[in-house]
């Protein structure tokens, strides 16, 4: 996703990256779920190397992706995974 878009939506992004680590500790496996995030943005910067000629190729423009993302905060019901 192109730089106007991430830092648009990161609020977004946070606050649910953050309520699901609350659920996680809730459930006893917060320490799990923080080192998946930690590893995760350790990550970070191989990715952004790696985007970078994806990204210079790109055909879609920046209000073409807009209007593809699904803005939903929670899924629709037929989305959402039945638990067993």
């Amino acid at each position: 996703m192109r730089g106007v878009l991430s830092w648009l939506l990161l609020p977004l992004h946070l606050a649910m990256n953050v309520q699901t680590v609350l659920a996680f500790i809730l459930r006893g496996q917060g320490r799990v779920k923080l080192r998946a995030k930690w590893d995760a943005l350790n990550g970070l910067p191989g990715l952004w190397r790696k985007r970078r000629p994806i990204q210079s190729s790109r055909v879609a423009t920046v209000g073409q992706i807009w209007r593809g993302l699904d803005k939903r905060v929670l899924p629709s019901r037929r989305a959402r995974v039945k638990k067993v």
